[in-house]
């Protein structure tokens, strides 16, 4: 309902600050801003409100009337009253900011407020006040702010450090990479230039990573404080801070995986150094034990016992020849990239043939049975393909019971030829599938006969030839599948 321009009290003055057919055009001027606007009289009391304070407020005009205005808001009477004091003593109150409740319907809200005094002929004689509800604009920072705790705990937590730069120049940071870098408070980062933090060997890899935005993972070796160095991971990233488009930088202490490294490596070149001497060096005086043994079996005339440790000494060297072997082909698998291979026209029945004949004479009472389908011709090394045929089959005979058969299966297909030899008796536990074809591994029970790279050297042997050698368990019993192609990949 339109409303006049003042609302006299009952024997209070009336402010000629216009004609009376003036006032409802000015009322219509005051109701237009969009803001809840208040004339108040010198007692502090409201001559007229405007129909946006009352919407804010959710009371009526009538409600001010007559009132202080501090009775009307009692619950932001102890933050209102000081501003009304301040403007009725001719002060301008540009902005203020409260919180609280205009009333019980009204709930709490965030409120802009702004007060001017008022004169007639020099005199004051009230106070003009204005509000705006900043609710939803609080609101909204506050959610804002919420949201950029929370991803500051999620940063803290996903990473070791992070700051903010532009060009290189520190805007922002945390505590994290303070600490990392030998500082006590992120402040003291703010305004340095990021090469400060840099070992000169890498200030231009540094610099071209950040002028090309590099979004990748890098290594980069900083300076702390101290003088120390430390090797950081950066993860680099553009974002929008303050309205402007700058550099998030995350970083990772990388020592210890570093230090990690660099043992894992010096261990690895030791054992590979150590490997190839000792399985170079082994090999002459095995030849000359073997020499000697393989003389004494043939000029006979020795009694029982004797042939007998003859005969251990014999297998004994045996033993020693093949370790020595699955030692150099270690070492050439680990320093060479792989096995070398020397194919040629095969046929694989053949030698799978072969090798069961040996392991037949010596495991006389298992039963080894070979089927055969299709085409299994191809270019192989026989001797690399016989020792990883020997290696499976002595493998599956050795840890499955004697009374159960073992069965090897040959299938040629187009693109080259499976060859499968199973056991379903044999079990292998599930924990120990991604680790069996790993150097110095044993069986369990663990074998006396060999070092534990059977299998490696035998899985070796199959990549050499641009095939795969994987373990199969199922219900009952396990087997091993090669699968190798007709032609090796040229090297």
């Amino acid at each position: 309902m339109p409303q006049s321009l003042l609302h006299p009290l009952p024997g209070g003055p009336v402010f000629a600050v216009a004609p009376e057919e003036a006032w409802p055009f000015l009322g219509a001027v005051l109701n237009a801003t969009g803001c809840g606007i208040a004339l108040l009289d010198r007692e502090l009391r409201p001559v007229w409100v405007n129909g946006a304070l009352t919407s804010l407020s959710c009371l009526e005009a009538r409600t001010y009337l007559g009132r202080p205005l501090v009775d009307v808001w009692p619950k932001l009477a102890v933050s209102l009253a000081p501003l009304l004091a301040r403007a009725l003593s001719g002060e301008h109150v540009v902005e203020a900011s409260l919180t609280g409740a205009l009333s019980l319907a009204s709930g709490e809200r965030h409120l802009r407020v702004g007060l001017s005094p008022a004169h007639q002929a020099g005199v004051p004689v009230g106070v003009v006040l204005w509000m705006r509800d900043d609710t939803e604009r609080a609101q909204a920072e506050e959610r804002v702010r919420e949201r950029e705790s929370h991803m500051r705990g999620v940063a803290d937590v996903a990473c070791d450090g992070y700051f903010l730069h532009e060009n290189g120049t520190v805007l922002d940071a945390n505590r994290g990479i303070a600490q990392l870098l030998g500082y006590d408070a992120p402040r003291e980062l703010i305004g340095h230039h990021i090469i400060e933090f840099v070992a000169p060997e890498y200030r231009p890899a540094v610099m071209s990573a950040v002028t090309r935005g590099v979004e990748t993972p890098y290594e980069v070796l900083c300076v702390r404080r101290d003088g120390r160095r430390v090797p950081l991971e950066v993860l680099g990233r553009n974002v929008t801070w303050e309205g402007r488009q700058v550099r998030l930088a995350a970083v990772w202490d990388i020592s210890g995986r570093k230090a990690a490294e660099e043992r894992a490596e010096r261990t690895e070149h030791f054992r590979e150094q150590l490997l190839g001497v000792v399985g170079n060096d082994l090999r002459t005086p095995l030849q000359t034990i073997q020499m000697g043994t393989g003389a004494l079996q043939r000029l006979g005339g020795m009694e029982e016992p004797q042939q007998r440790l003859v005969g251990h000494m014999a297998q004994a060297a045996r033993r020693m020849e093949r370790m020595i072997h699955e030692l150099l082909d270690f070492t050439r698998a680990r320093l060479a990239g792989g096995l070398p291979v020397h194919p040629e026209p095969l046929l694989l029945d053949r030698l799978v043939e072969r090798v069961m004949e040996e392991r037949r004479q010596l495991h006389p009472g298992r039963t080894l049975l070979m089927e055969t389908q299709g085409d299994l011709r191809g270019h192989w090394d026989p001797a690399r393909l016989s020792q990883l045929a020997d290696t499976l089959l002595g493998s599956v005979l050795q840890h499955s019971p004697d009374t159960t058969p073992v069965w090897l299966r040959l299938v040629g297909s187009v693109g080259g030829v499976t060859l499968a030899i199973r056991n379903d008796s044999l079990t292998v536990p599930s924990e120990d599938h991604a680790t069996l074809f790993e150097p110095f591994r044993r069986g369990r029970p663990a074998s006396a006969d060999g070092l534990g790279l059977g299998l490696y050297i035998a899985r070796q042997v199959a990549l050499a030839h641009g095939g795969r050698l994987t373990l199969e368990s199922f219900q009952g019993g396990t087997r091993f599948v090669v699968w190798l192609p007709r032609e090796p990949p040229v090297r």
